[in-house]
C-alpha cells in the first residue's frame, strides 16, 4: 500500500554476504546505489542513491537522511554520514526508501536509509564470526541474546583491523552494542547503547601518472580520522486502545572527531620589502592573492584554507605576509622548515540529544482500512570545531615532517588565516502526519506532510566574523496512490517535496574569492538558501510463486528537481579547497528495474538503474586553463543546462547467481558494472570522463555442522584495474615515480583482487 519504491535487506543476507560496511552491502546488491571510494577506505565511502549523496566527507551535497532505531544520525555540523559508526553486525533490517518523502524530515531529498538494530527477542544464544585474509585483515564478531519471560537482553561487539592495500593505509574499527528490552501486554520498551572507536586512514586521489607507475601509491599523507562515539537511545511503545498506540524515543549522542592531514603547501622566503623590523632574512611569507606562479616568492593558497578569512581587518592583501608561530609569536624561518608542506588538524566535538513522540491509529473508517500517524520531533546539537596548521617539510615519499610551529600572520590575531575556533548550536523541530486510506480493497491513497523549522547559531571564539544566526522553515507535502490490478500486481504514483537547510560548515565557506580547505578553515560569507526537492515517481511491482520457485519484480520511473541546490565548487588551484554556493537548479531523473527469485536450488537477482543527474541552470565557475582547457580567457568555466553532475554514473547494473551445489555447500558469483562519471572540476563536461568498469565477486560457504559454517569471499575476482572517483587539479609536486608528470587528472583506484575466509558459529 506504500506509493514508493522501498528496498529491504535483512540480517540473514547481511551475514551471508560478508560485506565490510553498511555502504558496501547496499552497493553490492542494489542497482540505484553507486559508490565512490574517494579515500579508498572501506569505511569512508561516498554512497550515491539515485544520484543523491550520503558521505562522511564535507564538501558534498548530502541528500539522504539516515536513521538508527528511529533517530537521525546525519552529523549536524555538515549533514555527513559516518559509516564507521554504524554497527552492521547488530542490524536486523536495513530499509532504503526512495524519493523525497517529507515524513523523514530534513535532508531526505532523494531518499532515507533506516537501520533497525537487534534485541534479545531477535537473537537467542551465541553467534560468532572470525575471518582474515588479504592486506593483513582480521575481523572478529561475537553476539549473544537471551530472553527470560517479558525481558530480553542482547550484546555484541566487533573488531576490524587491516593494513590496507595502499601505502600508509591502516584502519582499526571497534564497535559494541547492548540492548535491554521489555515486552508485556500493551507495552514494548527498551534501552540501547552503541559505542564505536575507530582510526581510519583514507588517502585520497592520486595523479594518473603516479598510478600508472604504482597502483598502491598515494599522493600526500597521512590522512587520518579518529572517531569515538557514545550513543544512548530509549524507546517506548504503548498500545493504548485497540486502535490507538503511542511511540516515543529519546537519545543522547556524543561524538569526538579528530583529523590529521599531511598536505602540500608552498610558502617562500619573504622579499626584503616585506620583512618587518627585527625579522630574520630567511623569514617565510604567504604571497598575496593573484601572485604570479612563476615568481619565486609566489605561494599557493595556505594549507589551512584561505588567503583571507576576514577574522580581522587586513590592509596588507597586496603584500607578502610574514609567518609567525601562534604559540610563541616568533617568526617562522627557512632554517626551521622548508615550508612546502603542513599538518592540518581539526577537532570536532558534538553532543546531540532529542526526542520523538508519535501517535498511530490503525483500524477501520467505516468499512475502509485507515492508518493515521501524527508526530513531533525535536533535535538539538552543540558542536565545537577548531583547526590549526603546523608548517612542515615534504619528504621524498610525500609525507610530512612537522616543525612544531603553527602558522599565523605577523601583526594579526592568532585566528588569522590558519586557525578556527567556533561553537555552533543546531536546533531542528518537526511536526508531521501521514494518512493512508483504502478507498476500496484495491485502491489506497496516502497523504502526508511535515513542517520543518531549523535554527543554526554560530559563535566565533576568535573574533566576530563567523558569528551569526540563521533560521529556516518550510512545510513539505506529499500525495500518492496504489492500485492493485490483481492479487500479485500493483501500480503506484506519488508527488512529494522535501528540503535541506545549509549546515554550519556550508554557511561558513561560501565565498568563491576565498576558497577554504574543507573542513580546516572558514570565512565570513553571506548566508545560503535552503535547497528544496520536488519529486514525481511512478512504478509497477509484483510477485509470482510456483511449485519450483518464485519471482519478485519491480520497475519505477522518477524525476526529482532541486531548487537552490547547494554544491561544493572545487578550487582549480589547490586540490582539497573550494567553496559552497547555491548552484541554481539541478535534476535527477531515471529508471529502476529490480527482479529476484529462485528456481529449485538456484537463487538469482538483477538490478539496473539509469540516473540522469544534470545541472538545470547556467553557471560560471572558477577555472584554470592548465587544469581544464575549456576555461575561457576570463578564467571562467561555463556550465550549461543539461551538463552532467560530477561523480554520478549514468548506468549501474548488478547481478548475481547463487547455487546450492549440495545441501551443505553454497556458491555465489556476482557482478557490478558501472558506466563513466564526470571528473570533479569538469562541470562543463568538456573532458574525457572517468572510465567505466566491471568487477566480479565470488562467495562460498560450507556447513560442517548446523552450528559451524566455513566461508570464503573473493573480491575483484579477475583483478581488474578501475577507478571510482576523479578530480582535476594542478600537479605542483615533482613525482620521483613519474618524472615530468603534469596530467591534471587525479583518480581514486579500486581495490585489487583480495581473498578472505573464516568461520561462523552459533549455539
Amino acid at each position: 500500500r506504500l506509493p514508493a519504491a522501498v528496498s529491504v535487506v535483512d540480517s540473514g543476507e547481511l551475514r551471508t554476504r560478508g560485506s565490510a560496511s553498511v555502504a558496501d552491502a547496499l552497493h553490492e546488491r542494489l542497482g540505484p546505489v553507486s559508490m565512490e571510494s574517494t579515500t579508498a577506505n572501506l569505511f569512508q565511502p561516498t554512497l550515491r542513491f539515485r544520484g543523491f549523496t550520503a558521505s562522511p566527507l564535507l564538501g558534498l551535497p548530502q541528500g539522504i537522511a539516515v536513521y538508527q532505531n528511529g533517530v537521525r544520525v546525519n552529523e549536524p555540523f555538515g549533514d555527513t554520514v559516518q559509516f564507521d559508526l554504524m554497527p552492521m553486525f547488530a542490524v536486523t533490517q536495513m530499509q532504503l526508501s526512495a524519493g523525497s518523502n517529507p515524513t523523514y524530515g530534513l535532508n531526505a531529498l532523494g531518499g532515507a536509509l533506516a537501520l533497525q538494530l537487534k534485541s534479545g527477542f531477535d537473537l537467542s544464544g551465541f553467534q560468532g564470526e572470525f575471518s582474515g585474509g588479504s592486506f593483513d585483515r582480521f575481523s572478529g564478531t561475537a553476539e549473544y541474546g537471551v530472553q527470560q519471560g517479558s525481558w530480553a537482553f542482547y550484546a555484541g561487539a566487533t573488531r576490524f583491523d587491516e593494513n590496507g592495500w595502499r601505502v600508509a593505509s591502516p584502519s582499526v574499527v571497534s564497535q559494541a552494542v547492548a540492548d535491554m528490552a521489555y515486552r508485556q501486554g500493551r507495552v514494548d520498551a527498551g534501552i540501547n547503547v552503541t559505542y564505536a572507536n575507530t582510526r581510519l586512514n583514507g588517502n585520497s586521489a592520486s595523479p594518473i601518472e603516479l598510478l600508472a607507475s604504482d597502483r598502491s601509491a598515494v599522493f600526500t599523507y597521512p590522512d587520518t580520522t579518529e572517531n569515538e562515539l557514545g550513543f544512548l537511545q530509549g524507546r517506548f511503545n504503548l498500545a493504548a486502545t485497540e486502535m490507538w498506540s503511542v511511540q516515543m524515543n529519546g537519545y543522547y549522542r556524543d561524538l569526538s572527531r579528530q583529523t590529521l592531514n599531511g598536505d602540500e603547501a608552498d610558502f617562500g622566503v619573504c622579499g626584503n620589502d616585506s620583512l618587518p623590523l627585527g625579522a630574520p632574512d630567511d623569514t617565510l611569507c604567504l604571497a598575496p592573492p593573484g601572485a604570479d606562479d612563476d615568481d619565486a616568492s609566489a605561494l599557493m593558497t595556505p594549507p589551512g584554507g584561505t588567503e583571507n578569512d576576514d577574522h580581522t581587518d587586513m590592509d596588507n592583501e597586496s603584500e607578502e605576509q610574514p609567518l609567525v608561530d601562534t604559540r610563541t609569536g616568533r617568526f617562522i624561518t627557512e632554517a626551521d622548515t622548508d615550508g612546502n608542506a603542513a599538518f592540518n588538524r581539526t577537532n570536532t566535538a558534538t553532543q546531540g540529544y532529542g526526542a520523538t513522540v508519535q501517535a498511530t491509529a490503525a483500524g477501520a473508517l467505516g468499512r475502509r482500512d485507515h492508518v493515521l500517524i501524527l508526530g513531533a520531533s525535536a533535535d538539538v546539537a552543540d558542536v565545537g570545531f577548531s583547526s590549526n596548521s603546523e608548517v612542515g617539510s615534504l619528504t621524498q615519499d610525500r609525507t610530512v615532517t612537522g616543525s612544531g610551529l603553527f602558522a599565523g600572520i605577523f601583526g594579526e590575531a592568532p585566528d588569522d588565516l590558519f586557525s578556527t575556533d567556533l561553537d555552533t548550536e543546531n536546533q531542528a523541530v518537526g511536526l508531521y502526519f501521514s494518512d493512508t486510506l483504502s478507498i476500496s480493497e484495491r485502491f489506497h491513497t496516502t497523504i502526508s506532510g511535515r513542517f520543518n523549522h531549523a535554527r543554526i547559531n554560530i559563535l566565533d571564539n576568535l573574533g566576530t566574523s563567523l558569528s551569526g544566526e540563521h533560521s529556516y522553515s518550510r512545510f513539505n507535502p506529499s500525495i500518492g496512490a496504489v492500485y492493485q490490478t490483481s492479487r500479485n500486481v500493483s501500480v503506484f504514483a506519488r508527488y512529494s517535496e522535501s528540503n535541506r537547510v545549509p549546515t554550519a560548515a556550508e554557511l561558513s565557506c561560501a565565498d568563491p574569492a576565498e576558497p577554504c580547505r574543507v573542513p580546516n578553515a572558514f570565512v565570513s560569507d553571506p548566508p545560503l538558501q535552503q535547497a528544496t526537492a520536488r519529486s514525481v515517481e511512478g512504478g509497477i511491482r509484483g510477485n509470482w510463486a510456483g511449485t519450483r520457485g518464485n519471482l519478485e519484480w519491480s520497475a519505477a520511473v522518477y524525476q526529482t528537481g532541486i531548487q537552490d541546490d547547494i554544491l561544493f565548487v572545487a578550487s582549480p588551484e589547490l586540490i582539497g579547497t573550494g567553496f559552497f554556493q547555491n548552484a541554481g537548479d539541478t535534476r535527477r531523473a531515471g529508471f529502476d528495474l529490480e527482479l529476484s527469485g529462485r528456481i529449485d536450488r538456484v537463487n538469482y537477482y538483477a538490478s539496473y538503474a539509469l540516473v540522469d543527474a544534470t545541472f538545470e541552470s547556467p553557471l560560471e565557475l572558477p577555472g584554470n586553463d592548465e587544469v581544464n582547457d575549456a576555461t575561457n580567457s576570463e578564467g571562467v568555466l561555463e556550465v550549461q543546462p543539461g551538463d552532467r553532475l560530477p561523480g554520478i554514473p549514468k548506468h549501474n547494473f548488478k547481478t548475481g547467481v547463487g547455487i546450492g551445489v549440495t545441501s551443505a555447500w553454497d556458491l555465489t558469483i556476482e557482478a557490478i558494472t558501472v558506466s563513466t562519471r564526470v571528473f570533479v572540476g569538469d562541470e562543463g563536461n568538456d573532458q574525457l570522463p572517468v572510465a567505466s568498469y566491471g568487477v566480479a565477486n565470488l562467495r562460498s560457504s560450507y556447513r560442517l555442522h548446523e552450528s559451524v559454517e566455513l566461508f570464503a569471499r573473493v573480491d575483484n575476482l579477475f583483478n581488474a584495474d578501475y577507478e571510482t572517483f576523479g578530480v582535476l587539479a594542478e600537479l605542483e609536486i615533482e613525482l620521483k615515480e613519474a618524472p615530468g608528470a603534469e596530467d591534471p587528472r587525479f583518480l581514486s583506484p579500486g581495490s585489487p583482487r583480495s581473498v578472505f575466509s573464516g568461520v561462523r558459529v552459533n549455539f
